[in-house]
């Protein structure tokens, strides 16, 4: 890296490579708009990091994260870390609640194109766990009371811990997604737009394992419309990505040790409010 310049591609066209592929216009209208009202039906959360008395008394910053999200299959809480192979693994995960149909059919249909990502042993696989981002504006008053959007679309380069292929979809507005290496991140090894209906396979010991990946910025514009599931929040772009999580790290609340499970069930009472899963999963674990 030499503190250049990288070219962002457009977004129009597919990209093949070995350990990343990308499919523009992959997600049919249909199946997109089904999509979106499921989304529109959800209540995300707005979670933080190092959350606890025990945090605390570390003098550890309780920092909220920059998007809402909404997790299916398990709920990795981000003030209990999140699940990585090999070292994060216990009370990482609790069971949530399943893909809704449209979702597993979607996935279906990547299926050949995600042959090549998979190792022997992962063939047949599909992603059991996914995180929906809700990227966008938060709406904050100024002195005078007035609504004011503070622009929060961008997420952090990071690396995924889970084992096999991470798989994204983009929906609403583009976004700048970059690939950088963790060596020197002051110029991106790789700067796209991720475009509405399109899919993202990651995988391998460079894309998914050497480098980190981040958004940088989403565009703002009214088509394609987004539903607004968020309070005081313009939400311009919707991004879903998939993973695999053996089954037996998914807990019931219940089974979580009491310190974990007193830093989450805050957060777990607030899903309990919308979701007759998540009420269940209170009520079992008192």
């Amino acid at each position: 890296m030499n503190g250049g310049t990288v070219e962002t591609t457009p977004g129009n066209e597919p990209i093949d490579l070995p350990g990343f592929s990308y499919l523009p216009r992959f997600i049919s209208d249909a199946d997109s708009s089904e999509l979106l009202s499921y989304f529109g039906s959800l209540s995300p959360l707005w979670e933080h990091r190092h959350q606890g008395e025990q945090s605390a008394r570390q003098g550890q910053a309780s920092r909220r994260l920059t998007r809402p999200v909404y997790w299916l299959g398990a709920w990795q809480f981000a003030s209990l870390g999140y699940y990585a192979e090999p070292d994060h693994l216990e009370d990482k995960c609790l069971r949530a609640e399943p893909f809704p149909p449209v979702m597993t059919r979607v996935l279906e249909l990547l299926r050949s194109q995600l042959h090549p990502h998979l190792s022997a042993a992962e063939q047949g696989a599909l992603p059991n766990t996914c995180l929906i981002n809700f990227y966008g504006s938060e709406l904050s008053l100024d002195a005078k009371g007035r609504p004011q959007p503070v622009d929060l679309a961008r997420l952090r380069m990071h690396r995924d811990g889970e084992p096999g292929p991470v798989i994204m979809f983009s929906f609403g507005q583009p976004a700048q997604f970059e690939f950088v290496d963790p060596i020197d991140t002051s110029v991106a090894a790789m700067s796209m737009w991720l475009k509405h209906r399109s899919a993202v396979i990651l995988s391998g010991p460079h894309y998914k394992d050497h480098l980190y990946h981040r958004v940088t910025r989403v565009r703002f514009g009214q088509e394609p419309a987004v539903p607004q599931p968020v309070p005081d929040f313009r939400l311009r772009r919707i991004s879903v990505s998939f993973r695999y999580v053996p089954e037996t790290r998914i807990k019931s609340l219940g089974e979580f040790p009491r310190e974990a499970r007193e830093k989450i069930e805050p957060y777990v009472a607030q899903l309990a409010k919308t979701s007759a899963h998540f009420r269940q999963q209170l009520e079992g674990a008192r």
